[in-house]
């Protein structure tokens, strides 16, 4: 799919010069819905690995906040930052190693993830209004910290923190003046300091354009795996679901 945005940007570029330059500020809301594993244990001894629907009782839907701002010519600069904070309770119905705590089979488990992502990069943006788009590449911080509670065992929390850089392509095709249909795609693989991750970010939408301002919706899937070794945590998550957002461009 990379090499298909790659190749359609190209295209783009042979057609005109670049017609965006200035500011570009957006904001979205996600309702993204949670699914995936996760294991987290302590001193080398794993943890249980744990199905966020079956045994933690994730599966609504959660309003996930997004802000992002792109300036320059040609070649622009941005930076990105959403976060979520989601709980949920369950009664188990195995026991359960989390972190430091080992939670009884039929404890009322109380859990807590949070998750903040900040980026920052550049991008090509070259082409003309009807069909533009191009490569980016930056780098992102993720922090992520996981707590769980009950009144049988007591209450625990982890944190993990890193940073890895990321790449990808986007583009943008207006059929008509009054709408554009958009989509893009970033990831990467990362192995340092005793952390192993991946992660893709992928999202399409169409859009409704009214001079500088503009509106639209879609659908967006972040998938993340992850492995530190020293603690050790593992991770398996899928985050999906529709998007709107608003913005302006100058």
């Amino acid at each position: 799919m990379t090499k298909l945005l790659a190749g359609l940007c190209l295209s783009a570029a042979l057609a005109g010069l670049p017609v965006r330059a200035g500011l570009e500020l957006e904001g979205s809301w996600w309702f993204m819905r949670p699914s995936g594993t996760l294991a987290l244990g302590v001193d080398g001894l794993a943890g249980t690995q744990v199905d966020l629907e079956k045994d933690l009782g994730y599966g609504r839907r959660l309003g996930v906040p997004d802000v992002r701002v792109v300036f320059g010519k040609y070649v622009e600069f941005g930076a990105e930052y959403f976060q979520f904070d989601m709980s949920a309770q369950n009664t188990i119905s195995r026991e359960i190693r989390f972190y430091d705590r080992v939670y009884p089979v039929q404890a009322d488990v109380t859990t807590q993830l949070d998750a903040t992502f900040i980026r920052g990069f550049a991008r090509l943006n070259i082409g003309p209004e009807e069909v533009h788009g191009g490569v980016f590449a930056g780098g992102q911080y993720m922090d992520f910290s996981a707590k769980a509670s009950s009144s049988l065992v007591g209450a625990t929390e982890k944190k993990v923190q890193t940073g890895m850089p990321y790449y990808g392509a986007f583009l943008e095709i207006s059929p008509v003046e009054w709408l554009a249909i958009r989509g893009s795609i970033c990831g990467s693989k990362w192995d340092f300091g005793g952390v192993t991750a991946s992660f893709l970010d992928a999202e399409l939408g169409a859009l409704l354009k009214l001079d500088w301002f503009y509106a639209g919706g879609g659908w967006r899937h972040i998938a993340i795996e992850g492995d530190y070794s020293a603690t050790p945590v593992t991770a398996d998550l899928k985050l999906s679901g529709p998007t709107v957002f608003l913005g302006v461009r100058w």
